[in-house]
């Protein structure tokens, strides 16, 4: 066999293998319905993340509650807290971050219907920056 059809033999294989969601183990009995499209589908669903980004920078966000730069990431523009499932978050630092939200809104460090002024400062700067519509240094 040549390298050139085990590369071609190994690149169908991984792409069989992005297709069928379940991980079958060596000793795995399964009938020729359990590679079909409904019963790979129960299989498609991620579990709950382990860890996430508070973890690994070790970053308890209820002591972070006067930071409204990383509480205005968790929350949308009209002033909702996110789901977990747009976060990505771990339930329990879901919650801590959803505390943290409400704690400075409730001390009126953060509006509660829209973002905070210096967010809303820099997000026109770097458009304006980024537009291609705005004069350059060449013109």
């Amino acid at each position: 066999m040549s390298t050139v059809q085990e590369l071609e033999n190994a690149k169908r294989a991984s792409d069989l293998s992005r297709q069928i969601t379940r991980r079958w183990k060596a000793g795995d009995v399964y009938a020729p319905h359990d590679l079909s499209a409904v019963e790979m589908a129960k299989w498609k669903s991620r579990g709950k993340p382990t860890h996430d980004v508070f973890d690994v920078l070790d970053f308890n966000p209820l002591e972070h509650y006067r930071n409204f730069s990383v509480l205005s990431e968790y929350m949308t523009p009209m002033g909702r807290i996110k789901h977990s499932n747009e976060t990505g978050l771990r339930a329990v630092n879901q919650r801590r971050m959803a505390k943290a939200i409400r704690r400075s809104i409730g001390m009126g460090m953060m509006p509660s219907v829209h973002r905070h002024p210096e967010i809303l400062q820099k997000i026109a700067v770097r458009t304006e920056q980024m537009s291609p519509l705005t004069k350059g240094p060449y013109f």
